[in-house]
């Protein structure tokens, strides 16, 4: 049986966003959850864009028990929010990572610059995601939370970062009440969490930076280590382990490597790294559930940033474990 992942409309009917499927190429799966879900599945079946293992695959197409297809219906103006190419993905971050990288080695004032872009388009990319899925997330409440949060760090240190969190959830909600279509509790809880983390996120890495270029370096460093192992694991047979314990290990590595290397202090960087590691795997499981509407290991997922998810949820334990044992 290959996995089925359902999305918008498809996935309402349905009442479910994956289903186990049997067939040997995707025109079987598609024949068998027409035969399960009936006549007014089939009809907004009909200009969904069928994708396998993140690949645009046709009927004859051949699926084994381990594919995962996914079937996306377009959205406003016949677009479509697919999983990009895997290689495409990996090196959005590497470029993204690059400019964290360089700015961290100039000063606090362009590294506050690098995080407010990477934020803003990170924001918009999972609140277009979410919502081309069904779920009404708007992004501008996201990149005031981000502005508000590094702006307010980068001028009142630990003060501001409180206040732009705080700030960041009643902006959520009060936005909803502004915009009716935001009204719907999945669309409040969605922007509400979204908001924290871009916010609590992008303040804590302006938090390491006021404190140690070379502590913001080892948290960029376990970080991206840790999401290169879980690109291996998830686009290639390289490692023996899955996606989720990939991205684990990889920071509890990436750390260890990184306080042995640049930062001041091992134990408090080693211990950020463990806080972290546990952060990008609830970070992942965040940006899946807005994405895709459920938690999944791996697999196609819409919209082009998703490995940001975890990055962005993972830098306050970080800074607030090196902080904490200082």
């Amino acid at each position: 049986m290959a996995t089925l992942r359902l999305f918008a409309n498809l996935r309402e009917i349905a009442g479910t966003p994956s289903v186990d499927v049997p067939g040997a190429t995707v025109g079987e799966v598609i024949d068998a959850v027409v035969a399960k879900f009936g006549s007014d599945f089939a009809a907004a079946l009909g200009p969904a864009r069928v994708w396998v293992d993140g690949e645009q695959a046709g009927r004859d197409h051949p699926v084994t028990e381990a594919s995962e297809v996914a079937l996306i219906p377009p959205v406003s103006g016949g677009a479509t929010v697919v999983r990009n190419p895997a290689g495409l993905e990996i090196g959005l971050v590497a470029i993204l990572a690059g400019g964290l990288f360089a700015a961290n080695a100039a000063d606090v004032k362009w590294f506050a610059i690098a995080v407010v872009l990477v934020g803003a388009v990170w924001a918009i990319d999972i609140t277009r995601a979410a919502t081309y899925r069904g779920v009404a997330v708007s992004a501008i409440p996201v990149l005031a939370a981000v502005l508000g949060g590094v702006l307010g760090t980068y001028r009142f240190g630990a003060a501001g970062l409180a206040v732009a969190s705080t700030g960041a959830a009643l902006v959520a909600l009060l936005w909803s009440v502004v915009v009716p279509s935001l009204r719907p509790i999945t669309s409040v809880a969605g922007s509400t969490a979204v908001c924290l983390v871009a916010a609590f996120g992008t303040s804590a890495m302006v938090m390491l930076r006021l404190r140690s270029s070379d502590e913001t370096l080892a948290f960029l460093f376990t970080v991206v280590f840790a999401v290169v192992l879980s690109w291996l694991a998830s686009a290639t047979d390289a490692l023996p382990v899955d996606p989720l314990a990939s991205l684990m290990l990889g920071a509890v590595a990436g750390g260890a490597l990184a306080g042995a290397l640049w930062a001041p202090d091992f134990v408090p960087v080693i211990a950020g790294a463990v806080a972290a590691s546990i952060a990008l795997v609830a970070g992942r499981n965040l940006g899946t559930l807005m994405r895709a509407g459920g938690f999944f290991a791996g697999g196609s997922m819409p919209g082009s940033l998703h490995y940001l998810d975890g990055i962005i949820m993972a830098a306050g334990p970080f800074w607030w474990m090196v902080t904490l044992l200082d």
